[in-house]
């Protein structure tokens, strides 16, 4: 049913399918929001900039930036100091000598150009709007070290748009394994069956949706990537269907057609749903779920809050850029 074009019997059981879809679980790299790309084009607009305003000869800017970038997908958070230090400490080596004592200056710089071109599209927004209107209940399921991603979730003002907000890093388990899945189904109150996972990694998103046996799971290739045009013949886990485009879920799922567009998202009425993750920056910290008082969590909301970064985890490596994992070396 992953083929583009379906039988008549599958298209059936496809529609079938949809019709019981109570809640989507978003990815959140490469799938609402275009890291891998957005990256690039920042670390582009930066050489240019550093060749402009810096005075970098363009072989110097091409190398700092792309030195940076290859060390940046690979490390991406260190647990052993902020995330503001780690990366200029990356920019630092990056430099060459002579420019190693710009790198408090780049690395702001940086910053905002990543965050420019890693915004979500807006009619991902508005997909994500209709979504709520329509009743669906949201969850963002996302790999990766936690003050990396947290800082996403905050600047790029995704979290009124979801009802839940799991980080791999702040939980014993990260996708594809089925309990982070069944964490967001018991946040949300609803069924495995009726949920429908979204993510653009057969490896993680699609065969943690199959293994967590939820409804339907919807794979989003990177279009950039080979794996956008693989054959799925020998894929253990296959997606239940491609989407060439996120807006393709229109097609799908009647609802999202039938409700008004509101003009901004509503962050207060948020199903019931409690694990908090943590925001390592100058504002504090943030819920990931509705949060409650200590006196009101359940007991399996409360072991959940003990598996906050700092507790027991499992240790995380720097093989997966994509999924930014983190690297506790330093130096």
């Amino acid at each position: 049913m992953a083929a583009s074009k379906l039988s008549s019997k599958q298209t059936t059981l496809f529609e079938s399918k949809c019709a019981k879809i109570s809640a989507f679980y978003f990815d959140l790299d490469n799938t609402l929001i275009p890291t891998r790309a957005g990256d690039s084009k920042a670390i582009r607009k930066l050489s240019d900039l550093l060749e402009s305003q810096y005075h970098f000869t363009k072989d110097d800017a091409s190398l700092a930036t792309q030195t940076f970038l290859k060390s940046f997908r690979r490390c991406p958070d260190n647990t052993q100091t902020s995330l503001d230090s780690w990366r200029t400490h990356l920019w630092r080596e990056s430099l060459l000598p002579k420019y190693k004592h710009l790198a408090d200056e780049i690395y702001p710089q940086w910053l905002r150009l990543r965050y420019r071109y890693l915004a979500v599209p807006a009619d991902y927004v508005q997909l994500l709007t209709r979504m709520r209107r329509a009743g669906y209940a949201l969850a963002l399921i996302t790999n990766g070290p936690s003050n990396a991603q947290w800082e996403k979730v905050a600047r790029l003002n995704v979290r009124g748009y979801f009802d839940c907000v799991l980080v791999s890093s702040d939980l014993p388990w990260e996708k594809p394994h089925p309990e982070i899945f069944y964490a967001a189904c018991n946040f949300l109150s609803v069924k495995p069956q009726e949920c429908a996972m979204i993510g653009d990694k057969l490896e993680t998103d699609i065969k943690g949706g199959h293994l967590a046996q939820l409804g339907l799971t919807f794979w989003t290739p990177l279009s950039s990537s080979s794996s956008a045009a693989q054959s799925l013949d020998d894929v253990e886990y296959k997606p239940h269907h491609k989407l060439n485009q996120l807006l393709e879920l229109y097609k799908y799922f009647p609802r999202l057609n039938a409700v008004a567009q509101p003009d901004t998202p509503s962050t207060s009425s948020r199903r019931g749903s409690y694990l908090s993750g943590s925001l390592a920056s100058a504002s504090g910290s943030m819920s990931g779920c509705t949060s409650s008082s200590s006196s009101q969590r359940s007991e399996p909301e409360k072991r959940q809050l003990a598996y906050r970064r700092g507790g027991s985890l499992p240790a995380m490596d720097c093989s997966n850029s994509e999924a930014e994992n983190s690297c506790d070396s330093f130096l």
